[in-house]
């Protein structure tokens, strides 16, 4: 078959079962709305050729340049494509469905939306793509590269990432749910409304890094270093937060509900308005921190360090106090009156009983089988 006529017989609607096209030329052709079942395009050249709309199910492409090619609306499903190049091609709602792409470069693309599910993404380049969205699940993403792009809503469901290359890359309501992160390093890069549920960041390296009204929601901390960060309106609920460098930080407004910061380092950070109900704090530094209007009710501030901490109206509302050290009292509000109304009239309350069970009568129930006469 030569490329005009796979070109014919695609635009007669005919479908392209079992061809060998490996390495064949097919520049700049148009094949919108083909359908290709097991067709072999090993080292083909679809440079700057229009795909859009068409189907490639148990085809192999491995090698295959698609640089500039217009691939929008089109399925890959099933297939080897190891080492497929897509440099500047147009991938707005392209999907891709248990796919080898490892190694394959998309550099410098153009995407709507585009995902991935149960692909092997090994080693492949999204350098410089520009993307409104792309969903990433039960992919494997072993030293894939995203530098120097904008991940715009991206979605990463418990997706390994430790090996991944993020430098330079800039985060807008990315999300990792569940996914890990650990040892990377993120250091003055810029997140913004990104989600990090239940996701591991042990080891990460967030150093000046902007993380502007981010949910870390259960998140995993160890050994991790947030020093200098600018990190406003955050959420670490029950994070885990223990022995982590927050120094010099800024999380005004972060709410730090059930977190776990035993022996943490927020000296010298901004934490006016944050909110630090029964959290854990045993031997945390907020040393020289600014904590004005702050809220540490329940929490356990047991040997935790506040020395020449700015406090203004700071509640401790049945704080653990053993052990804290402050340098003034005076900013402190040790009983939040609202707070102890509140617990008065809860506790005045009667306990919730389930309403007793009424007995039941006779007539609920069948009449019972006399037994019969052994006479």
């Amino acid at each position: 078959m030569t490329p005009k006529q796979l070109e014919a017989t695609i635009k007669q609607g005919q479908e392209i079962i079992d061809a060998d096209l490996q390495g064949m030329d097919l520049r700049g052709l148009d094949l919108s709305g083909g359908l290709f079942i097991n067709t072999n395009l090993s080292g083909a050249d679809l440079t700057g050729a229009q795909i859009n709309g068409s189907q490639f199910d148990g085809c192999r492409l491995a090698g295959a340049t698609l640089d500039q090619a217009d691939a929008s609306h089109s399925t890959f499903h099933r297939g080897n494509a190891s080492g497929v190049r897509m440099t500047g091609a147009t991938l707005d709602n392209a999907a891709f469905h248990a796919v080898s792409l490892s190694d394959a470069r998309f550099d410098e693309g153009e995407a709507g939306l585009l995902s991935f599910t149960s692909c092997d993404l090994s080693r492949a380049s999204f350098s410089g793509l520009v993307s409104e969205m792309m969903v990433f699940h039960d992919t494997r993403l072993e030293g894939t590269c995203f530098a120097d792009t904008l991940m715009h809503k991206t979605t990463f469901y418990q997706a390994d990432l430790r090996t991944a290359v993020f430098d330079r890359a800039r985060f807008v309501h990315t999300i990792f749910i569940e996914s890990d992160l650990s040892g990377l390093v993120f250091r003055g890069q810029e997140f913004e409304g990104c989600q990090f549920t239940d996701a591991n960041l042990s080891g990460c390296d967030f150093e000046a890094a902007t993380l502007a009204q981010c949910n870390f929601k259960g998140a995993r901390f160890e050994g991790a270093s947030l020093r200098r960060v600018t990190a406003p309106q955050c959420v670490f609920v029950e994070a885990r937060l223990e022995g982590v460098a927050f120094n010099g930080g800024n999380c005004m407004q972060s709410v730090w509900a059930d977190a776990r910061l035993a022996g943490a380092d927020l000296s010298g950070a901004i934490l006016e308005q944050c909110v630090f109900h029964r959290a854990h704090c045993k031997g945390t530094d907020f040393s020289s921190s600014q904590l004005a209007y702050a809220d540490f009710s329940y929490a356990d501030l047991s040997d935790a360090q506040f020395r020449d901490a700015t406090l203004l109206r700071t509640r401790i509302h049945r704080a653990l106090l053993e052990g804290t050290h402050f340098s003034d009292r005076g900013g402190l509000l040790l009983k939040d009156q609202a707070l102890f109304d509140a617990e008065e009239v809860s506790a005045r309350r009667p306990a919730h009983r389930d309403p007793p069970r009424k007995k039941a009568s006779a007539e609920h129930f069948p009449n019972p089988i006399a037994p019969k006469d052994s006479t």
